[in-house]
């Protein structure tokens, strides 16, 4: 038994997520890429766009109503090694990533269901096709091990949304160009699934907020009571 425990604790070795140096759990990273997590600071209570000092209050955007959430939770900033971190578990298919990283954010989205009375925690969905390709839904992955992590009641539910069109990639669009290639891109389809009840829309990485309003819209025509989203980082526009 003591050779079986040995050979374990080999294999399994804790590994930061960014470089894979070896770590004490429960840390996600470790101490050299742990100061490269730049907290988002002072931003839209709404959207969570960053603004340049305290006190936070409601952007241009949201104060026009142009924002379909009734807030935005984004704990740090996209880059650094946190950002290698995403970009590794994202495209490396490195699942484990989102298990090492769910300590990190867990307390987080615990605070954001229960400051938003959220019934129901839902992630951002991938087309089929891309899910094929890729395998797993990275915000899915993130949600799962960040609910479990924080011991969170609120059920997640993969089914509640649906992406009804395979868009381009938003990374070299810009605002505008995002918001079009959103357009009718969710879809509710058994809108009972989410009538009255609201909502934690959760995605990995927000930067415009284009499929974060996208998809919250889809959710809030189908009856949704109200729609808080949390992105895992807060990119630059």
């Amino acid at each position: 038994m003591q050779a079986v425990e040995v050979a374990l604790s080999t294999l399994f070795v804790p590994r930061c997520a960014a470089c894979e140096a070896r770590v004490e759990p429960p840390a996600p990273l470790c101490a050299a890429c742990a100061t490269t997590v730049d907290e988002l600071g002072p931003a839209c209570p709404r959207c969570g766009e960053p603004q340049a000092a305290p006190p936070a209050v409601e952007c241009a955007r949201c104060r026009a109503g142009r924002w379909p959430l009734e807030a935005m939770v984004a704990p740090w900033r996209y880059g650094g090694e946190l950002g290698r971190s995403l970009r590794r578990l994202k495209f490396a298919r490195r699942h484990e990533i989102a298990r090492a990283l769910a300590p990190l954010y867990a307390p987080f989205l615990l605070a954001a269901v229960e400051a938003g009375a959220i019934d129901l925690i839902v992630p951002i969905p991938l087309h089929w096709r891309r899910l094929a390709a890729r395998g797993f839904n990275q915000s899915e992955a993130l949600a799962r091990h960040a609910r479990a992590a924080a011991g969170c009641a609120a059920p997640l539910d993969t089914r509640a949304l649906r992406r009804v069109r395979n868009t381009a990639p938003q990374t070299h669009l810009d605002g505008d160009a995002r918001r079009l290639n959103l357009l009718d891109a969710f879809a509710v389809p058994r809108p009972a699934r989410v009538a009255g009840r609201r909502v934690l829309l959760v995605d990995d990485v927000v930067a415009t907020g284009a499929t974060m309003a996208a998809a919250a819209t889809a959710l809030t025509t189908s009856g949704a009571a109200g729609v808080v989203g949390f992105a895992f980082a807060r990119a630059e526009r």
